[in-house]
């Protein structure tokens, strides 16, 4: 039996309404499940055979000593190279108008 929409009292259009409602959204959280259950088991597959391809590709590497310095060296003119830069650098990007700033801190970025 066919019951059309322009058959229905407005509580039983309601009910209709309801239960499509909770039937789609039933249905995307199970999409969403799903997907995030296979991105979690892809994701455990490739930290496995990632760590096996890095333990036999990696030899095992004894570490450097580590010195200590006692002596800092002066870094009056690696100081005032870095300012130049910074400041060449702001100025072209502000149209020939360095804005204020002051270099607190550096370090050597890695090789």
């Amino acid at each position: 039996m066919i019951v059309l929409l322009a058959d229905m009292t407005m509580g039983e259009r309601l009910a209709y309404s309801g239960r499509m409602l909770l039937i789609g959204i039933a249905t995307v959280f199970l999409a969403l499940t799903v997907l995030w259950g296979s991105l979690a088991l892809f994701r455990f597959v490739m930290e496995k055979t990632t760590a096996k391809k890095n333990k036999k590709a990696a030899p095992t590497q004894t570490a450097a000593p580590i010195v200590p310095v006692t002596e800092t060296p002066d870094n009056g003119a690696l100081v005032a190279a870095i300012t130049a830069a910074v400041a060449a650098t702001l100025a072209a990007e502000n149209g020939g108008v360095t804005p204020a700033f002051r270099v607190v801190s550096y370090r050597r970025a890695g090789r």
